[in-house]
């Protein structure tokens, strides 16, 4: 079971080298790592952890191997009962090292900028978008079921009309050549593309010169300052002109990357079931380093588009 697990976890990566050189480049970040148990202890004392704690002699687990229990915990989606019996260690310490971990990527992962700069995007914007060159980010919303609360209010707020069942909802950007750029926090399900759009704060990096290719439907046009690219609606017509008819393939041939990437994203089969209330608390960060690990783990979205 061990070595399908393995295989499982590896397809997530292109290969085992490039998993290994992924370890390689977090490996010195390591020795800075806070453990969970060490940041409660000096909160309950109300100190402040300055500097991470020697590596002890008694920890069960090496690094790597901690590493290789988070991403199979992520990738697999097994539980932390099932995970304490396969590593031989006790569950609490299994919690123990996913909240590590899901913390330390978070924080590793989240200190390099994946904001891509104008520049950066039209030097690696593929031919395919060149009649929608000024084209920034492609966008769309995702959901993850979650536990329904037991608050009729909560459950209200997040009941989901598209999922039929109570979710937590993100927006996530991609540039045209395939990595994630954007990534919002997890909001209510009954959230609307648009109030999410305004509320995740990324009008604000969006200028003039821009342009965001988005679905039917993600009105948000009056949201920001760039050129929105949006398939059109039929409206009142009774039939589409063709270039209106050509323009609405276009922009669905290219904007259905992002809901690749956003599917790959999902392969984590910790997403695929429903996220129960005890890991609501750091969802936020699971999802956000599921985002990020992405862009290491996976080849291009086409071929070609690699230079």
């Amino acid at each position: 079971m061990i070595d399908t697990m393995y295989v499982s976890l590896v397809n997530r990566f292109p290969s085992y080298d490039h998993l290994m050189a992924f370890w390689f480049l977090i490996e010195p970040c390591i020795y800075k790592m806070i453990r969970v148990s060490r940041a409660k202890s000096a909160a309950n004392r109300n100190e402040e952890v300055l500097t991470p704690a020697r590596t002890s002699m008694r920890q069960l687990l090496q690094p790597i191997d901690e590493f290789f229990l988070f991403l199979v915990f992520l990738s697999v989606g097994l539980k932390e009962r099932d995970l304490a019996h396969r590593f031989n260690i006790h569950q609490s310490t299994v919690s123990r090292i996913i909240a590590t971990w899901t913390n330390f990527l978070a924080t590793a992962l989240g200190s390099q900028c994946i904001w891509l700069t104008r520049e950066e995007v039209q030097a690696y914007l593929p031919e395919e978008f060149k009649d929608f060159s000024d084209t920034q980010m492609i966008l769309d919303c995702t959901e993850l079921r979650c536990q329904t609360p037991s608050s009729p209010l909560l459950q209200s707020e997040m009941y989901s009309s598209y999922k039929s069942h109570c979710t937590m909802k993100a927006l996530v950007g991609i540039a045209p050549h395939g990595p994630v750029t954007f990534i919002s926090n997890l909001y209510a399900g009954s959230v609307s593309d648009k109030e999410l759009f305004k509320q995740s704060g990324i009008a604000e990096k969006l200028t003039e010169d821009m342009a965001v290719m988005v679905d039917k439907g993600f009105l948000i046009t009056d949201c920001c300052k760039c050129k929105v690219y949006c398939p059109p609606f039929l409206s009142k017509q009774k039939q589409m002109p063709a270039y209106q008819v050509k323009e609405t393939q276009a922009i669905a041939r290219l904007r259905v990357h992002v809901e690749r990437v956003i599917r790959r994203i999902k392969q984590n089969k910790l997403f695929d079931s429903i996220i129960t209330m005890s890991h609501v608390y750091n969802i936020n960060q699971l999802f956000a380093v599921a985002c990020m690990l992405s862009n290491y783990q996976n080849t291009a979205l086409v071929k070609k588009w690699v230079k």
